[in-house]
């Protein structure tokens, strides 16, 4: 089994990853490239799925600053967080825009949510005559009215980067590594979502119950199946990535290599079982999850990804303790 190699690896279904990468990309580490980034954010290794319909909505369904503001770190930036309230005091639009204007005239756009559609995006203008902001989205690419951030109706939500640190690539990993799989065991702060998705590689079995049971909304099952078979390719692809990358000149190194080497031809497999899924369930047409042989192929697909992952992140997590370990007994000794 093979993942998809023929694919755009500029683009990617997950927003959030996305407007981090375009924000980074005016930084002084835009040589990082959009598998970098989903992969050592961990957004290819997400899984956030309603266990009721499959909703559209599940995938963005994350306390988005606290997340962004960890993506961040692992890439070795400081960040600044507005965070949403409502009703919003005026005080606090007037934060937010001097946040959002004192990163624009530094040169990086901000990182906001639901410009034009409940998706992450960018705001990377302003225009104070017009009172307007220029920003723009998976959808679309246009401007945003000031007034809109101070609409109570209205999500306030932005992030920007600050300063830029001199991570080392072992930390980088070590950090990626300890959001992977906390996300993947369940563990992973949901604030206001918690008990409303199901994360990690739980999410298999409450997707695999929801088509069980026919409830599967056509359009959200799709959407789902395409964010998350879109994910699964970036985190093969970066795992091997990696896994080549590490030069093996030590005992961290060459366990870098094994474990992410063995990690990457798990998903590679699940990729493999994605790609399969993406065809019986297109976006935006959405296929049929609620045929009985549709819906018993899917759980099949879903049972095979399922086994892939669980070793896949089994090599993670074993990766992890061992670098936790290690530069513990080194910081100590």
């Amino acid at each position: 089994m093979s993942y998809a190699l023929d694919r755009d690896w500029s683009k990617t279904w997950t927003s959030a990853a996305w407007a981090v990468h375009g924000a980074v990309s005016y930084t002084d580490k835009k040589h990082l490239t959009l598998t970098d980034v989903m992969g050592f954010t961990g957004h290819a290794f997400r899984m956030n799925i309603d266990p009721e319909i499959m909703s559209i909505a599940a995938p963005t369904m994350f306390p988005g600053g606290y997340i962004l503001r960890r993506n961040l770190c692992n890439l070795g930036f400081t960040s600044c967080l507005a965070d949403p309230m409502a009703p919003v005091p005026p005080d606090k639009v007037e934060k937010v825009m001097a946040l959002v204007q004192s990163s624009i005239d530094r040169g990086i756009p901000a990182i906001s949510f639901d410009l034009f559609i409940p998706e992450f995006g960018l705001l990377y203008g302003y225009d104070d005559d017009k009172q307007l902001f220029h920003g723009k989205d998976v959808s679309k690419d246009g401007t945003i009215p000031y007034s809109k951030f101070a609409d109570p109706k209205e999500l306030l939500f932005v992030t920007t980067i600050s300063d830029s640190l001199s991570h080392s690539k072992y930390e980088m990993l070590r950090m990626a590594l300890h959001m992977i799989v906390d996300h993947a065991r369940g563990k992973e702060w949901m604030h206001i979502f918690e008990g409303k998705f199901v994360q990690g590689l739980a999410g298999y079995e409450a997707w695999m119950n929801v088509l069980k049971e026919r409830r599967a909304d056509e359009h959200g099952h799709a959407f789902n199946v395409a964010v998350i078979g879109d994910a699964r390719d970036f985190a093969a692809r970066f795992l091997s990535e990696q896994a080549f990358r590490w030069d093996g000149g030590n005992v961290v190194e060459r366990t870098v290599r094994f474990r992410m080497g063995e990690a990457a031809k798990h998903y590679a497999e699940v990729s493999a079982a994605f790609v399969e899924l993406r065809d019986m369930f297109p976006f935006p047409q959405g296929g049929a999850p609620k045929d009985p042989d549709d819906a018993e192929r899917a759980i099949g697909l879903l049972r095979t990804a399922l086994a892939a992952e669980t070793k896949g992140v089994e090599q993670l997590e074993a990766l992890f303790h061992f670098m936790k370990e290690y530069y513990s007994e080194t910081w100590i000794n």
